[in-house]
């Protein structure tokens, strides 16, 4: 299972950030940790995931999907959508349906609805009323991401970044990304010592970011109850 909004998504969103508010050419900004990139020239960032705090509880919310298909080895023919729309990596319930059987990918049709779709375990499956509903878990996470700003511009640069996190430009800069910017601490002077044991500048601004990532489970639903009487000694 994979979070709608990656660590990668949240990189890409604050590296344009930092990308665009310094003035920066593609490559100046970097991930830290296993990288495999050598450290560029002049004036550059480098961002390193610290912490990942939550900041309120679960919130839970049901999707069911239901339809009309049949299973010819992974090929699945769907004739008749009633509830939802069919979204890739889902699991697939109905009668006879091997367990955790995943669509994968659609083939052919309108998106989500009538057409083929391709499935993860080869198997034959009669026409029959199928579901693929899922519980969507979403969580609000404060993100942490220390930015090490190194070259001769580092303090001045430091403090772009903390002044504009700040702000509501900084804001607008991460419309539609899934990624808002709560505050940027103070930037403080941490000198860094490079293989040839010479002192860089460097000056480090922890980001804190706010986001909110759903995790799709799957989850059966019922169309109908059956009410009885049981008699109780």
């Amino acid at each position: 299972m994979t979070p709608s909004l990656t660590e990668e998504d949240v990189l890409n969103a604050l590296g344009s950030f930092l990308t665009t508010v310094l003035n920066f050419p593609n490559g100046q900004v970097v991930i830290g940790q296993v990288n495999r990139v050598a450290s560029p020239e002049g004036d550059y960032c480098v961002m390193w995931p610290l912490l990942r705090p939550r900041i309120s509880t679960n919130r839970d919310s049901s999707s069911d999907v239901k339809f009309t298909g049949s299973i010819n080895g992974t090929t699945l023919t769907v004739t008749e959508v009633s509830v939802g729309l069919i979204n890739p990596n889902s699991v697939m319930f109905g009668v006879g349906v091997a367990a955790n059987t995943t669509v994968i990918s659609q083939q052919s049709g309108d998106p989500g609805s009538v057409g083929v779709y391709i499935v993860s375990i080869p198997q034959t499956i009669n026409s029959e009323t199928l579901s693929t509903g899922t519980t969507q878990i979403q969580q609000s996470t404060k993100m942490t991401v220390q930015v090490d700003v190194h070259g001769p511009n580092a303090g001045d640069n430091a403090q772009v970044i903390q002044q504009l996190l700040r702000d509501e430009y900084g804001v607008e800069q991460f419309a539609g990304t899934g990624v808002t910017p709560l505050y940027a601490d103070d930037p403080k002077q941490t000198p860094f010592i490079t293989a040839a044991n010479q002192y860089e500048e460097r000056w480090t601004v922890d980001c804190h970011l706010q986001i909110s990532p759903v995790i799709a489970v799957p989850q059966q639903y019922a169309d109908e109850g059956v009410v009885g009487l049981h008699q109780v000694t």
